[in-house]
Parts: structure tokens; C-alpha cells; sequence
């Protein structure tokens, strides 16, 4: 059983303590703590500090704090084949102690995050969106790290500090868990490009999973109500207006930031080898540098024409200032559409400035994002389309990740695959009978 256990080398005023980790009878680790007493002050029956006064009362608890976590990070490396001497005694007992060299060692997490993310601003692919999480996964990982009192080490973070960092995400920042969640997997995006930098990261990481982004509350606007939001009437100009856009981004499946900046110059004809004409709109998008080239529906020509060729007015010069306009807007337009089920769904409480999971009605739920989910979700039910030529309009990189924004999960995929099955068992029947 391993033991650790303290002593004094000299008899001195400033004498250091020293520490030995024994692992066998044959296995001894033996290093300085760097800690200082006089040597008076020294019981060599307890192998402690003497308890004759607050000083050494608190540096007795050092002590047997610090040997603790010897012990811990001993159980957890001997368990993984980590090799065991006289450095890596050192390197905990520093470690323990926060003494690392913050402004310079690139293996303390967050000063390798820093890194990362002036790299990452250099690089003219990443967006303004992009550096903000990571940013903001900076600070929360700086606060986190506060209350621990403990500077984390790239190699340190494993399961227990992923778990652990979420769950103060959830409890200490007052954060939903779908939110916790991102935090998480763009921690871990972090720690694998330290780990192609020649980082060592602990063995946890990989595979490791703290839950999902997907959630059942995904609010969409189907056909039939997209229809009625056509129908609707107003002599309010900025409702009408809404209206317009609304429709235009159900049938363009962009984010508020693309769509809301759209103009006739991004239109252009070009002609196939039939010679039909089709009619395209191609824009670079804002959060992920993406080109992508869109089709025009019909129902996007029909609103142009509307304004002889071009895109509707916007509500305000300042993007932020016109999307929450245009998201409050929307709000209404779809109330005097009756899009009035009551569904659950994220609401902003303004008393406690955070999201909250309530039930209300569909019109309180319906956002911005609303236009490329209801896109991506009434297309993908079309057997006419396919999954790859809806991610080339959305900008999804991955399948798995256009179906999770949209919603799908394993019961989906069986009951598809089940009705393709039977599709093809009536096929069968028919071919046989005639």
C-alpha cells in the first residue's frame, strides 16, 4: 500500500520539507515540497509540523492535503502505466501548489486556449461567432478554475473535470444544460487540437460524452403553416414586411445573420445543357465562412417580384438592432396566422435574464432560426431530395449534424427504414400477382 510521509534533511531555521512516496518496499520517490519550517518547530514522532501556533497548524494542513492528492494522482497514473519517479513527483507536488509558470507553459489548458484562439483569429476562415465561444469558454473556465483553486493542466482534465465543470456550468452560472453541453464539446475541441500539437490529454477524453445538444424542442413551421402566414392581412407595414421574410427564409434555409443581408446582386441566371434557365443565390455565410449556392423556389420568386426583383426592406441599418426587430415581428405575424398549439420551448425570463423550458403558445417559440429549421425539416421529409443537397443549401458539414439540428434520432431512422421496407415488400407483392 502506498504511504506518503514527510522529514527534514537539516536542522536549520529555514529548513525544507521534504517529501517521500512509498510505493514498495523497494520503490521509494523522494523530492522537496519546497515548504520551509524551523527546524524546532519539527516533530519527528508525527513527521508533522508541532501544532504550537496557527502557522504551523495551517502548514500541518497543507500537508496532509497535499498527501492526499499524492495519493489520489498516484492511484489514477499507476492505474494507466504512467511511468512513476522522482520528475513526476515533482511535477504533482508543483502542480498542487500552482507552480507553473502561467504566462509561458502552453500546458496549462487555458493559456493553450488563449493560443488557440489568436490563432484561430488569424485565420481568415473563423468568424467573429466563432472566436466569442471560445472566448467565453475562456472566462468560464477562468471562474471555474478560481473556485477549485487549482490551475488545470491539459493533461489534468478527464472525466471527473469535464463532469464536474459542466455540472457548475449548470448549478454556479445558472446556464440550461443543452447550453452546458456546447461549453463541453468546444472544451474538448480544444484539448484534440492540443493533442495534434503534441499535447499529452488524458485517456478519458476520447469517447467521453456529457450528453447532447439535441433537444425535443425544435420549433418548426410546417407547409400548411407557412401557407397560413401567407394569408394572413395587415396594414401594418412592418408585420407585412416580416411576413415577407418569414416566407423567404422557410424556402432559403439560411440564419438571420445571411438572410437579413440578402440583395438581388447575390442572383444570378445560368443555363443547363438542355437550355432551361434556373435562377440561384449564392452568399458566403457569416458564422462559418461557408460559400453556398441556393436555388430559387417559387415562392421566393413571388415575393421578389413583390419588390420588383429585390429583397424586402429591412426593419433597422444595425444587424442586431434588425433581427430583434424582425424576431419580434414574426412573433405577431404568426399570431394572427392562429400558429397557437401549445408546445414546450425556450422562453426568455427577463427577471432572472436566462432561457426557461415552458409551455406557451407556438407563435411566443417561433424565432429567426425558425427559417432554416423549417427549411431543412420539410425538405428532408420530401423522398425528391436528399440529405446531401439539403446540407449544401444549410451548410451542414456532417449528416449527423444536420439531423441533429433537425431533430432526428434512432426511432426516426427505424421508422423510415421500417416504411421503406414494407414499400418494398408491396413492390414485391404486385410484381409477383400480376
Amino acid at each position: 500500500m502506498a504511504t506518503v510521509s514527510y522529514f527534514l534533511r537539516t536542522k536549520s531555521v529555514n529548513s525544507k520539507i521534504q517529501v517521500q512516496l512509498s510505493v514498495s518496499r523497494d520503490i521509494r520517490l523522494r523530492t522537496s515540497t519546497e515548504l520551509i519550517i524551523n527546524s524546532i518547530d519539527w516533530s519527528t514522532d508525527t513527521k508533522f509540523p508541532k501544532q504550537n501556533n496557527p502557522g504551523n497548524k495551517n502548514l500541518a494542513k497543507q500537508l496532509r492535503e497535499l498527501s492526499n492528492n499524492i495519493l489520489n494522482e498516484y492511484n489514477s497514473d499507476f492505474a494507466n502505466g504512467v511511468i512513476l519517479d522522482n520528475n513526476w513527483l515533482k511535477e504533482k507536488i508543483d502542480s498542487f501548489f500552482n507552480r507553473i509558470e502561467v504566462k509561458l507553459d502552453d500546458s496549462v489548458f487555458l493559456n493553450y486556449l488563449q493560443n488557440f484562439t489568436d490563432f484561430k483569429r488569424d485565420t481568415a476562415s473563423y468568424t467573429v461567432c466563432t472566436l466569442r465561444k471560445y472566448n467565453n469558454l475562456k472566462d468560464r473556465f477562468s471562474q471555474y478554475q478560481k473556485k477549485k483553486k487549482k490551475i488545470f493542466l491539459i493533461q489534468d482534465i478527464g472525466a471527473k473535470t469535464l463532469i464536474d465543470f459542466k455540472n457548475y456550468l449548470i448549478a454556479d452560472c445558472d446556464l440550461m444544460e443543452t447550453t452546458a453541453v456546447r461549453f463541453i464539446k468546444n472544451l474538448k475541441t480544444v484539448i484534440f487540437d492540443a493533442e495534434q500539437n503534441g499535447k499529452k490529454i488524458h485517456y478519458q477524453i476520447r469517447g467521453f460524452s456529457t450528453g447532447t445538444t439535441n433537444t425535443e424542442y425544435k420549433v418548426f413551421l410546417s407547409f400548411h403553416e407557412i401557407e397560413r402566414i401567407k394569408d394572413i392581412q395587415t396594414i401594418n407595414t412592418d408585420w407585412s414586411i416580416a411576413k415577407d421574410w418569414l416566407v423567404l427564409g422557410c424556402y432559403l434555409g439560411q440564419r438571420a445573420s445571411d438572410l437579413l443581408r440578402m440583395t438581388k446582386r447575390m442572383i444570378y441566371t445560368k443555363t443547363d445543357s438542355d437550355g432551361n434557365s434556373f435562377r440561384f443565390l449564392e452568399i458566403k455565410q457569416q458564422k462559418t465562412g461557408e460559400k453556398v449556392v441556393i436555388p430559387l423556389h417559387d415562392e421566393v420568386e413571388t415575393i421578389l417580384h413583390k419588390y420588383n426583383g429585390d429583397f424586402p426592406p429591412i426593419f433597422a441599418n444595425n444587424f442586431d438592432s434588425n433581427a430583434v426587430l424582425f424576431n419580434r415581428h414574426i412573433k405577431k405575424v404568426c399570431e394572427l396566422a392562429g400558429i397557437n398549439e401549445m408546445i414546450k420551448g425556450k422562453v426568455y425570463n427577463e427577471e432572472k435574464k436566462k432561457n426557461e423550458i415552458v409551455e406557451t403558445e407556438k407563435f411566443n417559440l417561433v424565432s429567426s432560426h425558425a427559417c432554416r429549421r423549417s427549411f431543412s425539416t420539410n425538405f428532408y421529409g420530401n423522398k425528391m431530395f436528399t440529405t446531401p443537397q439539403l446540407m449544401s443549401i444549410t451548410g451542414h458539414k456532417t449528416e449527423s449534424m444536420f439531423l441533429n439540428y433537425i431533430g432526428k434520432t434512432a426511432d426516426d431512422w427505424a421508422m423510415q427504414t421500417a416504411k421503406t421496407f414494407k414499400e418494398l415488400s408491396n413492390k414485391k407483392y404486385l410484381n409477383c400477382k400480376y
